[in-house]
């Protein structure tokens, strides 16, 4: 859908309120493969990695916490895509995508510290039952518009997805950040993009910022602070959303991060962003929450909520990532890849869209990435894409269905 259709379509009178709730490090199949729902491209125990002359199905069981932290560099994310003997040279088109490495990287990388012991190299093939083991997730999926087809934008870590979602670009950016580089964009000059973000496309009065406060306290370091023009002091504690809807809210956009959990440690425990190394549990209770706090606001039949991962985080998934166009926004390239790797999606992740206007138990089949809800944003409000990915992404308004408004369930996890 083109921004004149959704002009035409009245699309910006019925959904005025856009509200992004960004989990990370887990794939679509990790979570959704094993849910039982009809209709989803899902791996099943035919799909298989090779390591060390042992074959590994994918299939059930995955552990409450990963007992290392599964890598998800770029360089990690070649190897997974394109099994272990690939090779990513610079200035050479990304190598043959296979989906054949992920068992063999888990086993060996050492990106995010000691690999794990020889019997768990099998764990990230495994996956979890949503219906139990993530119940608010599970609902909406069922209840809303679940996408089986929505990519992280580029095959690495979460931080340059996380810029994909702000900006439609990492600005060059494939690999996390160093403390050096932190520190600069989150106390300095801010990490900047050549095109400007989506919060400088909308202004200061027509979005707001969230943060989950519960849990741990080194946990509560938001992402989208280290963005030029933002700071930690525009991002909210989350215990404040509720009756922030109740009084006169008119943000159009509003974005919402979860606890990190223990970053300093590298532990990540105690937090809600449903990190490999913590459980999923904590997360699903923030789904839940702002999903209720949507639900049971003012501004609920005016509302579209997006549930988001930023990546995949090293967990095994069937389906491969096609080409996408690059920014193409003028940005220097690091010199780790040279920008080769910007022209294809990541690895496929969750994505659930929630509102009153979208059709019960869907499955949506359409090609996304992070840059969809920049899409979604800029053809619901009229504004100008940021760059040539997000001119070229599919929004979500498809979804929105004017003549059939579905009852819709009751708040879940109350």
């Amino acid at each position: 859908m083109n921004a004149n259709a959704a002009a035409t379509g009245g699309l910006g009178q019925i959904i005025q309120h856009v509200f992004v709730l960004m989990l990370e490090n887990r794939s679509f199949d990790h979570l959704f493969a094993l849910s039982g729902i009809p209709g989803i491209a899902a791996a099943t125990n035919g799909n298989t990695n090779t390591y060390n002359n042992a074959t590994y199905a994918f299939g059930d069981g995955a552990p409450v916490q990963m007992p290392t932290d599964p890598g998800h560099e770029f360089i990690d994310v070649v190897e997974q895509l394109c099994g272990a003997a690939a090779q990513f040279q610079r200035g050479q088109p990304y190598p043959p995508v296979d989906n054949s490495g992920f068992v063999s990287n888990y086993a060996t990388t050492r990106t995010e510290g000691a690999p794990p012991e020889s019997g768990d190299v099998g764990d990230i093939m495994r996956g979890v039952d949503a219906r139990t083991q993530s119940p608010a997730l599970y609902e909406l999926a069922t209840q809303f518009a679940l996408c089986d087809a929505w990519h992280s934008s580029l095959p690495g870590p979460t931080w340059p997805n996380r810029y994909f979602l702000h900006g439609a670009s990492s600005a060059g950016l494939d690999h996390s950040p160093t403390s050096v580089e932190m520190c600069k964009w989150e106390e300095l000059d801010g990490f900047a993009y050549p095109k400007g973000s989506i919060f400088d496309a909308l202004g200061k009065d027509n979005y707001r910022l969230y943060q989950d406060h519960l849990g741990d306290p080194f946990g509560r370091i938001p992402q989208v602070a280290s963005i030029k023009g933002i700071s930690f002091c525009d991002v909210d504690d989350l215990s404040h959303f509720e009756a922030d809807l109740a009084a006169g809210y008119t943000a159009r956009y509003t974005f919402i991060e979860p606890n990190y959990g223990d970053v300093v440690n590298d532990t990540y425990e105690n937090g809600s962003s449903q990190h490999p190394m913590d459980s999923l549990a904590a997360g699903d209770q923030l789904v839940a929450r702002v999903y209720g706090a949507i639900r049971n606001s003012p501004l609920w039949d005016k509302s579209l909520f997006l549930i988001l991962y930023d990546e995949h985080g090293g967990f095994y998934d069937s389906v491969k990532p096609d080409k996408a166009i690059p920014p193409n926004d003028g940005a220097a390239l690091t010199l780790n890849t040279s920008g080769f790797g910007f022209d294809l999606y990541g690895v496929r992740v969750p994505a659930i869209v929630v509102s009153p206007w979208v059709a019960r138990g869907q499955v949506d089949h359409t090609p996304y990435d992070h840059s969809s809800v920049l899409a979604t944003l800029q053809r619901l409000f009229g504004l100008q894409p940021l760059t040539d990915r997000d001119r070229s992404a599919n929004d979500v308004l498809s979804l929105i269905t004017q003549t059939c408004r579905q009852d819709c369930p009751e708040r879940i996890g109350a």
